[in-house]
């Protein structure tokens, strides 16, 4: 299956949530499991370059992320997951010049402070540490970049046209829940399973007020993944499955995307705070600290194929 993207609960994605480095955290997915950081954390842009008379200021860094305060480990900025016990646990780079006093609002509970804010500053990889250069705002009253909203565009979708006549389901009989399961147990026997997942859009119901009419076999379109013979991949999906079905096909196995995963789990990633597979969009997602120079992905596009793998930073890019 591919992904699940919390808080929607549709079995389409998987979400990117691992605790930064130093602390706890909780993974969400489905076929493929969340990788948390490396204990220190070093990458994205790297040390700055000197020369001689020049010594250039390191780049500005945003984020709008939880600061926690933990005993022992000094005021946190987390870039990762934050996991939602009282108090919440979570880390990432230390900011060495935090001073609560100035901050905005924040709760307490254990010994443990924490709050959510934004953040300007320097990264400083080598010594995984952030230093503020403007006053802590709220998230609310932050007027910079912002990253993209998650849910924006990453949806289940359908790759095939409506059949003639549109979606209908052929055989009752065969679209129940039951059904259902035995013809995904099918599609990742074969050997050229890519993926699987619903798409629900077509189902009426509100899943804000009936979420239990969302999983309705007869409302929802079945999507098989293959790299190659979708032809006969329907086939065999038709032999368990009356119910809305599009075989498309392209991309990687899930088997290949998952040994990446596996791969890059087990090598030291700049800054890596979670990884996961996406087997409808057919790619390994890598969420690091900050690579906003580029050189992971071009790294990664190099050694895997262009697309492969897709890095994304936590922290944004800031200009004056």
């Amino acid at each position: 299956m591919t992904r699940l993207l919390l808080p929607v609960a549709l079995v389409a994605t998987l979400a990117l949530s691992a605790c930064g480095t130093e602390s706890a955290g909780s993974g969400a997915g489905s076929t493929a499991s969340t990788t948390t950081g490396n204990a220190n954390p070093t990458g994205g842009t790297g040390s700055p370059s000197t020369s001689a008379t020049t010594n250039p200021l390191p780049p500005l860094r945003a984020a709008l992320a939880t600061v926690l305060d933990a005993p022992g480990k000094g005021p946190q900025l987390c870039l990762g997951g934050v996991l939602t016990s009282l108090p919440p646990q979570c880390g990432g780079p230390v900011i060495d010049n935090w001073d609560w006093a100035k901050a905005p609002k924040h709760d307490s509970a254990n010994g443990v402070r924490w709050g959510q804010y934004a953040v300007i500053g320097t990264y400083d990889a080598a010594a995984s540490t952030f230093h503020l250069t403007k006053p802590v705002t709220t998230i609310e009253d932050y007027t910079g970049p912002r990253p993209r909203d998650p849910l924006t565009g990453q949806g289940p979708t359908t790759p095939c046209p409506a059949p003639a006549g549109g979606w209908k389901v052929l055989d009752p009989a065969k679209t129940t829940q039951e059904a259902e399961d035995a013809t995904l147990a099918a599609a990742a026997a074969l050997s050229t399973y890519a993926g699987a997942w619903l798409d629900q859009s077509i189902n009426p119901a509100d899943p804000a007020k009936e979420p239990e009419k969302m999983n309705d076999p007869a409302k929802l379109i079945l999507n098989v993944k293959v790299i190659e013979d979708a032809a006969a991949a329907e086939r065999t999906m038709r032999a368990t499955w009356g119910g809305m079905l599009c075989v498309s096909q392209g991309g990687h196995t899930e088997a290949e995307l998952l040994a990446i995963q596996e791969e890059l789990s087990t090598n030291t990633i700049p800054g890596l705070l979670g990884s996961g597979v996406d087997t409808q969009l057919s790619v390994v997602e890598l969420q690091v600290i900050d690579d906003l120079d580029g050189l992971l992905q071009a790294g990664m596009d190099k050694k895997y194929g262009p697309g492969v793998v897709s890095v994304t930073s936590a922290l944004l890019p800031y200009a004056d």
